[in-house]
């Protein structure tokens, strides 16, 4: 899973790829970078169920459906990302810079191998 740090980067790049990068952005690049991990985190708790809802007991003792809180995590997260990109002049289709970077590219290949 791609680390906070690179996230930062590709967001940097992607600013400085509009020429609207300063250093006065790094704050809102970290919520930005923190939100879309934590998105990822949750898309990734998400691959792993087998259903979208859990049984709970009721005081009664009664089974009930309730929607599983993984979704509505996902949900935030998600809303959260498209605020600090916003915030930054971005969105999620500008953050895939398209062109080859040597030392992406070699990051992505350590990244794949870990997994």
């Amino acid at each position: 899973m791609e680390k906070i740090t690179s996230i930062k980067s590709r967001i940097r790049k992607a600013l400085k790829n509009q020429n609207t990068y300063s250093k006065d952005l790094e704050t809102c690049i970290s919520m930005a970078a923190g939100s879309y991990y934590a998105f990822l985190l949750a898309q990734r708790d998400i691959e792993s169920l087998t259903c979208t809802f859990l049984t709970e007991i009721t005081r009664e003792g009664n089974e009930k459906l309730v929607p599983h809180p993984a979704f509505k995590v996902l949900k935030d997260a998600q809303e959260m990302v498209r605020r600090s990109l916003r915030e930054l002049g971005l969105t999620l289709g500008t953050l895939s810079t398209g062109d080859n970077d040597p030392l992406e590219d070699m990051l992505d290949r350590a990244r794949k191998e870990e997994e």
